[in-house]
């Protein structure tokens, strides 16, 4: 079982005996903490909270749900609000419950110092209660709600305290999840531990992925453990799969380290085949179809790419064929296309007449007002396609979709033959490039 990479210490076995009694049925597939979309600003947001992104730097990884721990112990009211009978005895574990809700939500001191001390505190006290109501639950099939939610619970301050902690902090959130699983692999429970296990490489990832790249694969490897042993989480198999494959995809782009490089692009290829076998219906499985669509074009002949021009013409990539073309995907927001690409474009097409050389942009502006007002100030090379209907443009263009763009700007190069150089090139790379096509 690949949850035997969690390495156990024997100081833990009391929480381990705790949540080693009763088990659930694989069948249920709720959740004991719900989920809430979460963005990073980085770009588009879709329903279940994965970023879409214009662009990401190096040791930023596209964002997935996070779990709302407190958000299901409302139903700790006798009655609720519809007026059906909640599942939550007015009980000792109830009450617990909700002075781990209050703990959660009180302030802490604008001293940095202190705020750290405060969480720390906090985070402890929550795991011994959390514990509490673990021992009077376990064994009660009745009281599973209750069961549920501590787990949740005590694995968000365990993902906490190993976030702000020690490696002995680390261990223990390991160790609790490795109990859940050896409690029942195929429970709630054991999902929910799998899950903060992701979570918590994601949140490595973004903080360290650019000192400890490792941290993506590790993030990829957990993603697709859990869509592998929990698929009916769909929302959550989801998005920890398209947030792993888009990282993992960027920061492949990212390194200059060939061989980091590959071994990303082949998490991010598994991660996007997961997503593409098993739940192809949603829109990140779409996506993920197109994405391994776009990663394999490198070395085939460009077809099924086509869109009319800003000055009313049309532009196919029937007629890519006698001279080298560049396409680049860019939107005036982006200051990386304007202090980095651009420069290299203009110097590209001040070098290199149009028979030598085809440039053709892809914009990905929503508004054709501001679009105008970008190329009155600055001069884009080369033909520009831009959708005509609103439904149709930025991250909706039917090129994105089809080709599964990940980021803005993006760079792809053509030989005189139409045949795919790259589809992942970086501004400082693209006039050699070329140079080297045209010898």
């Amino acid at each position: 079982m690949a949850m035997s990479r969690i390495s156990r210490l024997s100081s833990l076995m009391l929480v381990i005996g705790i949540v080693s009694g009763c088990g659930e049925g694989a069948a249920e597939t709720g959740s004991a903490a719900r989920d809430t979309g979460t963005a990073d600003g980085a770009g588009k947001t879709t329903d279940l909270g994965v970023s879409q992104p214009k662009s990401l730097p190096a040791g930023v990884v596209a964002s997935i749900d996070s779990p709302n721990t407190s958000a299901a112990l409302d139903g700790s009211k006798t009655v609720s609000e519809n007026g059906q009978k909640s599942p939550f005895p007015d009980d000792e574990a109830t009450q617990t419950l909700r002075e781990i809700q209050k703990l959660r939500i009180s302030p802490v001191p604008t001293d940095l110092a202190e705020a750290r001390k405060t969480r720390r505190e906090r985070n402890e006290r929550i795991v011994d209660m959390a514990t509490k109501v673990l021992r009077v639950t376990m064994n009660d099939e009745a009281r599973k709600p209750q069961f549920h939610l501590a787990v949740g619970q005590l694995l968000e301050a365990r993902f906490q305290m190993a976030l702000a902690g020690s490696q002995d902090d680390v261990d223990l959130l390991y160790a609790d999840v490795q109990a859940l699983n050896e409690r029942d692999e195929k429970s709630i429970a054991a999902a929910e531990g799998v899950y903060y296990i992701a979570r918590f490489a994601h949140t490595k990832a973004g903080l360290m992925g650019k000192s400890q790249p490792e941290w993506f694969e590790t993030f990829s490897r957990w993603a697709r453990e859990f869509s592998d042993r929990f698929p009916q989480q769909t929302q959550r198999a989801v998005s920890l799969l398209f947030g792993a494959a888009r990282s993992c995809e960027m920061q492949a782009m990212a390194t200059e380290d060939t061989e980091l490089s590959t071994r990303l692009l082949t998490e991010s290829r598994l991660c996007y085949t997961a997503l593409a076998e098993k739940f192809a219906t949603t829109d990140q499985g779409q996506e993920a179809t197109a994405s391994l669509r776009r990663m394999a074009l490198t070395g085939q002949t460009l077809s099924q790419f086509s869109g009319p021009t800003l000055d009313g013409g049309f532009i196919s990539s029937d007629d890519f064929s006698g001279k080298p073309t560049v396409i680049f995907f860019w939107d005036s927001e982006s200051e990386k296309f304007t202090k980095d690409l651009l420069p290299v474009l203009t110097k590209i097409s001040t070098a290199l007449t149009p028979s030598k050389l085809r440039l053709v942009g892809v914009a990905l502006d929503e508004d054709e007002v501001t679009l105008n007002q970008y190329l009155e100030n600055h001069k884009v090379p080369g033909q520009q396609i831009f959708f005509t209907q609103g439904e149709q443009r930025s991250w909706n263009s039917p090129l994105v979709r089809f080709w599964g763009i990940a980021q803005s700007p993006t760079v792809w190069l053509l030989d005189g033959q139409g045949k795919v150089i790259s589809t992942s090139l970086e501004a400082a790379e693209l006039m050699a490039a070329i140079q080297k096509l045209l010898k």
